[in-house]
């Protein structure tokens, strides 16, 4: 089997935070233009393991045309539901989501429902798995290794999947923006993180795509430029200094020595008896008018 693996589009009609793209449906559209791009290269058909859109209530007619001519452009496009696709995170509505509506079109199709011989699975995080299956689709947290999971979170690892999954020689996972190749063995999961920059702590981070040929064991990860330019994290900036701010006002109430049983009466003693900079004081002014 050839084929392009990717996830975690997340289009969505309103620009990230992070992003300062003059138009954010044209970036979006780009990078899928490049996903066509290298498919008709490879001579392979997409893949997509989950989460093509960000969410149903963010996702306009725009963000849907680009997936269909993104299918009309590579010949044919599989695709996987992800938790971001799905009303209430269920599986069970697939039929009233924006992705429910592309699985009619003529070159788009359900992988599951598509590969459903006995050595394919397709799942996402609440639906029942293949666990004799070669080849999985599976939409789900998973993390390269133990040291990469965060603390308390519930994931798994890719050594975690191929104990679950001990026929499986090919496992292709969603979920996780971040990507990676992990092989043991001749046993290969492969998670192809996010197509796009979404947030502002991915600013240094290289999304992409990967082509599998399964039959000839090649694994080549392929980068979709993303201008790292368009990312802004000074919002983040403003954030912690406004929260410093805020500490370090509360710190100088505590300290006050008039202290009333009206709030408002103890925040302008409290400014009266230290020396505020005007940041600090519209600060406190926006938090007593909320």
């Amino acid at each position: 089997m050839k084929a392009i693996i990717t996830a975690d589009w997340h289009l969505r009609a309103t620009r990230p935070r992070c992003r300062i793209d003059n138009d954010w449906i044209e970036t979006q559209a780009k990078a899928l233009r490049q996903l066509a791009k290298i498919s008709d290269e490879k001579d392979a058909p997409i893949f997509v393991v989950g989460d093509l859109f960000h969410s149903n209530s963010d996702t306009s007619f725009e963000c849907v045309n680009m997936v269909q001519k993104l299918a009309d452009a590579s010949g044919e496009l599989y695709v996987l539901a992800g938790n971001h696709d799905l009303p209430y995170h269920s599986s069970e509505n697939i039929e009233k989501s924006a992705i429910g509506v592309l699985l009619n079109s003529q070159n788009i199709f359900s992988i599951k429902e598509h590969f459903c011989r006995h050595n394919v699975s397709a799942s996402n995080f609440d639906e029942e798995d293949n666990k004799v299956a070669e080849i999985v689709f599976k939409h789900v947290l998973c993390f390269p290794d133990v040291k990469s999971l965060p603390p308390n979170v519930d994931a798994l690892t890719a050594k975690d999947l191929l104990s679950e999954f001990k026929n499986a020689q090919w496992i292709f996972t969603g979920d996780y923006h971040h990507n990676f190749h992990y092989e043991k063995n001749g046993r290969h999961v492969i998670n192809p993180g996010c197509l796009l920059r979404q947030a502002s702590d991915f600013k240094d981070y290289e999304c992409g795509v990967y082509y599998v040929d399964t039959e000839n064991e090649i694994v080549e990860f392929i980068p979709i430029i993303d201008n790292e330019e368009l990312i802004d994290d000074s919002y983040i900036i403003k954030e912690n200094e406004r929260e410093k701010r805020i500490d370090d006002f509360v710190d100088k109430l505590k300290n006050t020595q008039c202290v009333s049983f009206d709030f408002v009466d103890n925040v302008e003693k409290a400014i009266d008896e230290n020396k505020f900079d005007s940041d600090l004081k519209e600060v406190i002014g926006e938090l007593l008018e909320v």
